[in-house]
């Protein structure tokens, strides 16, 4: 290549591209992408050149145009420029051939809006290699066909281009997601990061805009803290403290409880087509109450407080009153059925007694309320026993569903810095089909839903606690953890300038295994019907086979053939419309 020139390839949204990367020795010029109404089609643009010629970069998307004159406008296109973060060490246990790079060194995870870059002196600085991530998004009334676009890359007066076309599908998937998933949403870090005050309109705005692009990445349960909001950042302990809902001590033990800006939460996240509130945990290992903000009998203002234990007969007295409350409310509001509950997470072994007291204590109040929470030890089928949905962490899910005797369609099921090895999981430097398979595993299993616990928890992890305020760009290991196991989602740069999160490449592909739940539901569902010829049945029950035999026969076993599972999708997808019809 001159050394004033640059070159530019498109490839599939499955394989990174590193800031390292050479021009693959026949550069691919022309993608086929397959999507249905209600979908986001991805792909990726790879550009390599001479860093310090690339100051005036442009990369734009033209309209995306069928051979019937429909269009699809350039302005349903998001171009993002991927930004390389560090990976201090490999995720732990992980053959080789299961990670996609070696560290430490530097991934491509967060997609910003705009190139970065850096300077010296008059000059422009990029790393040699850029990959572009484009996405379209699909309307569910655009009429199926193929239709063609272009990626024009320009650069000193240099223009690259490359093409690319979107089979639209005479299908839609649904705006509700049959599968239900949770990712912790951190209010203390968006206060933190967003430089904002909690509860104040400028708040309100921030959330909804976490609500839509939760929404469009198909999460469908938000986790809403009913207690006191931790300004979550080292240095920033004290900040400012807020409630969602208003506690004052109207007498001695007697209290008064204020739904108002709990409801404005809830209802952010409904009209954003949320499915449930997750309420937070009440408490700590079992035994701590969670802490909250209350205005105390004769006192001016309100302030945090701690009970002192949930076996305490104040913290009972208070809990009762809170959950009679709280049940009447919901009910009035509609609510009930779309409500659930944490008491408290991970519990274990001497935390028995506690936990099982502290939940029979809340069913009893408030039967309705949905328990679930995350479990990972040996002795959890004790545990799981006292709510209605566990969550066993993925390599206790078997366990769990053969000790505990609870029906799979009550199970849902989590992952966080572990397992590892040969496990599925979402960490950076994992290849992306290993962070896209977990849906495809809970369909075969059954299994009602998945959490896990960090969207945006953008701080240091325990036990390595630093004073220096926490950068997710500069870290992605919380100090103690795998990389980006503790968040998806990356706060802004310039909040002053917008307040939009800024998504990874791990989101989208969780999105898409989102989608692909949805191709597998619908599939199943024509065939259970008994839509279609007695041939086209036979061949959907063999393609359900070879989805059950071949791409995850096991959790650890699954397909690593991301060209497969492709192929798979667009089998499913053609078999679909041939039902449908």
């Amino acid at each position: 290549m001159d050394s004033g020139r640059f070159d530019v390839w498109v490839q599939d949204c499955m394989h990174r591209i590193f800031p390292d990367q050479k021009v693959p020795d026949i550069p691919r010029k022309k993608i086929s992408l397959q999507a249905a109404g209600n979908e986001v089609a991805c792909f990726q643009a790879g550009i390599c050149g001479v860093s310090d010629r690339m100051e005036d970069l442009q990369v734009v998307v033209t309209d995306i145009v069928s051979a019937q004159g429909k269009i699809i406008p350039k302005e349903k296109t998001d171009i993002f420029y991927a930004e390389y973060v560090p990976v201090h060490w490999n995720s732990w246990g992980s053959p080789p051939e299961d990670l996609e790079g070696k560290a430490p060194g530097f991934f491509p995870d967060p997609l910003l809006r705009s190139p970065w870059r850096g300077h010296w002196g008059n000059k422009e600085k990029f790393p040699r290699t850029i990959g572009t991530w484009i996405r379209v998004h699909i309307d569910a009334s655009l009429p199926a066909g193929k239709y063609s676009g272009k990626v024009q890359v320009s650069s000193r007066g240099e223009k690259r281009n490359a093409d690319f076309t979107i089979e639209v599908l005479p299908f839609s998937l649904p705006e509700h997601s049959h599968f239900l998933m949770t990712n912790w949403f951190f209010v203390g870090a968006i206060l933190h990061f967003h430089k904002i005050r909690p509860l104040t309109e400028e708040f309100w705005k921030v959330v909804e805009i976490y609500a839509k692009n939760l929404s469009t990445h198909r999460q469908n349960v938000i986790t809403t803290p009913l207690f006191a909001i931790n300004y979550m950042s080292a240095g920033h302990e004290n900040g400012p403290e807020a409630q969602l809902i208003d506690l004052k001590e109207k007498a001695p033990g007697r209290y008064r409880f204020s739904f108002g800006n709990f409801d404005r939460w809830a209802e952010i996240f409904f009209r954003n087509r949320f499915e449930i509130i997750e309420g937070g945990n009440l408490a700590r290992r079992s035994i701590t109450p969670t802490d909250i903000i209350l205005k105390r009998y004769g006192k001016k203002k309100a302030e945090k407080y701690s009970f002192p234990s949930t076996l305490d007969k104040d913290y009972r007295n208070f809990l009762e009153q809170f959950l009679v409350s709280l049940r009447r409310h919901l009910i009035r509001k509609g609510w009930i059925d779309r409500f659930c509950l944490h008491i408290s997470d991970e519990p274990k072994g001497e935390q028995l007694e506690s936990y099982t007291s502290l939940a029979r204590f809340v069913k009893k109040i408030a039967p309705e309320f949905k328990l679930m929470d995350a479990m990972f030890k040996a002795d959890l089928a004790k545990f799981a026993q006292f709510v209605d949905w566990p969550v066993p962490q993925e390599s206790r899910y078997e366990q769990l569903l053969h000790e505990s005797g609870i029906p799979r369609e009550r199970m849902w099921f989590y992952y966080c810095s572990e397992p590892t090895g040969e496990w599925p999981n979402r960490f950076i430097d994992y290849t992306l089909i290993r962070v896209r398979i977990f849906t495809w595993l809970a369909f075969k299993y059954k299994i009602k839903g998945f959490l896990h616990w960090g969207l945006n928890h953008w701080t240091w992890h325990p036990p390595y606690y630093r004073a220096e305020i926490y950068n997710p760009y500069d870290n992605t290991t919380g100090g103690s953890l795998e990389a980006g196991d503790s968040y998806v989602l990356y706060p802004p740069r310039m909040p002053a300038d917008s307040h939009e999160p800024v998504d990874s490449i791990r989101w989208e592909i969780i999105r898409k295994a989102m989608e692909d739940y949805e191709y597998l539901y619908l599939l199943r569902e024509l065939l259970e019907k008994g839509e279609g010829s007695t041939k086209l049945i036979k061949q959907g029950n063999k393609l359900m086979k070879e989805f059950e035999e071949k791409i995850v026969p096991g959790f650890t076993n699954h397909t690593r053939d991301a060209a497969y599972l492709e192929d798979f999708r667009r089998r499913m997808a053609r078999l679909i419309v041939k039902l449908q019809q």
